[in-house]
């Protein structure tokens, strides 16, 4: 198990960009990104990982966060990464960049134009680049679930892989949407995320068991907010 400490509060904005691994590279939260990304990067299991998803089991609102600095981490170490937020119902990984979401994912889907260019922005990060949410009200009432479960996204998810070293999908948390469900299954991978004194044990037991009944490949479970007085 992957353990992250709990944020400072006193971390600084580097570049407009709120994030660990950026801000405040010597702290130990961006130590254990880093940890993380050797996980990833240099798993024992075939096909290797190149697309990853970020399955929150209930941390409050974390897994942008940590998708974020993972996809930094990765674009750090010297690969060439796209973030892809895939979290309709509160898009927010834009906002840790200070870029637009005026146009995204939600767009490009709902198109169906797949040789359409992606609404790809630079991150800041060297060799990062993100893929906004967009907005899903903007897809005719099509439900995020089913944009994200349609045979495009997967055509999507495929022509990152061919572009990119790595492709970190984040999405939004299992207990309250299925969405997670629907990208689990296209991707090498699933990091999921439990939080320390928050999420409860049943709670993350019903998130590994949904993952297991999608055919989902587990690389891990990632324990948040380690460093703070709280206890799981």
């Amino acid at each position: 198990m992957s353990q992250i400490q709990e944020r400072a509060e006193s971390q600084t904005r580097v570049g407009g960009i709120d994030l660990a691994i950026v801000a405040n590279p010597a702290s130990a939260v961006a130590e254990a990104y880093r940890s993380l990304r050797s996980t990833v990067k240099f798993a024992r299991v075939e096909p290797a990982v190149r697309s990853l998803a970020i399955a929150d089991a209930g941390t409050g609102g974390q897994h942008t966060d940590v998708a974020a600095n993972l996809a930094s981490a990765l674009a750090l170490g010297g690969d060439s990464v796209v973030l892809v937020d895939a979290d309709f119902r509160r898009p927010r990984a834009h906002e840790l960049f200070r870029l637009s979401n005026d146009t995204g994912l939600a767009e490009w889907l709902a198109a169906g134009d797949a040789e359409a260019p992606l609404p790809l922005i630079e991150s800041g990060v060297e060799g990062l680049t993100l893929l906004p949410a967009g907005h899903a009200g903007k897809t005719g009432g099509t439900l995020p679930a089913d944009l994200l479960g349609s045979n495009l996204f997967a055509r999507l998810l495929a022509r990152l892989r061919d572009e990119a070293a790595f492709v970190v999908v984040n999405t939004p948390p299992l207990p309250d949407f299925g969405d997670a469900l629907a990208v689990a299954p296209r991707v090498d991978a699933v990091l999921l995320l439990v939080r320390s004194g928050k999420t409860k044990r049943a709670a993350a037991q019903r998130a590994r068991e949904s993952l297991d009944r999608v055919g989902a490949r587990l690389l891990g479970v990632v324990l948040t907010d380690t460093g703070s007085r709280r206890r799981a």
